[in-house]
């Protein structure tokens, strides 16, 4: 069985600041904007570390290490401040079915130096509740109300790119100054990011049990909409079978997503796909791979793999087929 860390929303008690673009560190846009405009450019979306805790959980059941909580993380762009900031929404979820957690964050992200470098500033809400219900589950909005925000300003983070990487780390001192008045959760406050573009590494208090190199590895996530077709014969059916049950809008995420296989009735078949991206490090090969799972059992049955940059996937058992497609981009 797979053992999670789990951790609750942060509810940090600081004093009450609106977020805005400020001058000093956050300065205007102007030459050198670059950095600012990169991330900006290329951070906004999903991003999920299903691999990383499918391994943590091989090596934990063997004893050789602890097992890694499973993070979805948001980022989405909230405004703009005349290109020299941007208010950001991220939202964070472990999807550890034993303790589920949703926190719902604001980043001024702001530039520095002269556009050198990138200041990421945090803002907690004053009422989680009413923070969390600011999101609208079904349109993926956010509605803004600066009164509702506060501002944790001990804890920025300051980073820069280098060689095709972002990275940004907070003062740990500076930061843990707030934990003895805020309680558990706040073990749970990021002081390291990092972003390649794929790949989003984010550091918090409690990673430190783990090691002081310890982190989430949350990939961007891809959609795939797709059908499938199951023969009423299940996997037993004649070859000359032409009882087809089929489904149609099916949607699954390149990180581990799964769903059941339904009878036109719509009872379960006892089978579901899943998709993932994984990686064979003895044969140094990173692939997307569509498996067909045994519900009963947890077995995979059989599954077809294709690179990672690929827009379609499908398989034909005889008995079962499926094909998938890579989603359109959501509209900004």
């Amino acid at each position: 069985m797979r053992r999670y860390w789990w951790f609750t929303l942060l509810a940090l008690a600081a004093g009450c600041q609106a977020p805005a673009a400020r001058s000093g560190a956050h300065a205007a846009a102007g030459e050198g904007d670059d950095a600012l405009a990169r991330l900006a450019g290329t951070l906004a979306g999903e991003y999920d570390n299903h691999e990383q805790v499918q391994r943590a959980a091989a090596a934990a059941s063997n004893g050789a290490a602890l097992a890694v909580p499973h993070v979805h993380v948001e980022w989405r762009l909230v405004s703009s401040d005349r290109g020299a900031s941007g208010l950001w929404l991220a939202r964070l979820k472990t999807l550890d079915a034993s303790a589920n957690a949703d926190a719902v964050w604001l980043y001024l992200i702001s530039s520095a130096d002269g556009g050198r470098r990138v200041v990421l500033t945090p803002y907690r809400g004053l009422d989680p509740a009413a923070a969390a219900a600011a999101f609208n589950e079904r349109t993926s909005e956010f509605k803004f109300v600066a009164a509702q925000w506060a501002e944790l300003a001990p804890c920025a983070q300051s980073g820069e790119w280098k060689n095709g990487q972002f990275s940004a780390t907070a003062n740990a001192a500076a930061c843990s100054a707030l934990l003895p008045g805020l309680g558990a959760s706040a073990a749970l406050l990021p002081l390291r990011i990092g972003f390649d573009g794929d790949m989003l590494r984010i550091a918090t208090f409690a990673d430190q049990a783990r090691g002081g190199a310890a982190e989430s590895e949350a990939r961007r996530v891809v959609w795939f909409n797709g059908w499938s077709a199951i023969s009423g014969g299940g996997r037993s059916a004649r070859a000359d079978n032409q009882d087809w049950h089929t489904q149609q809008n099916l949607r699954l995420s390149s990180e581990g997503g799964r769903i059941p296989i339904r009878w036109r009735d719509g009872a379960p078949s006892g089978y579901s796909l899943e998709l993932e991206r994984r990686t064979y490090t003895e044969r140094k090969l990173s692939v997307l791979e569509l498996s067909v799972v045994e519900d009963a059992s947890g077995r995979v049955l059989d599954y077809a793999w294709t690179s990672p940059q690929a827009t379609a996937i499908g398989l034909n058992l005889g008995w079962l087929q499926v094909g998938f497609t890579i989603a359109p981009a959501a509209a900004d």
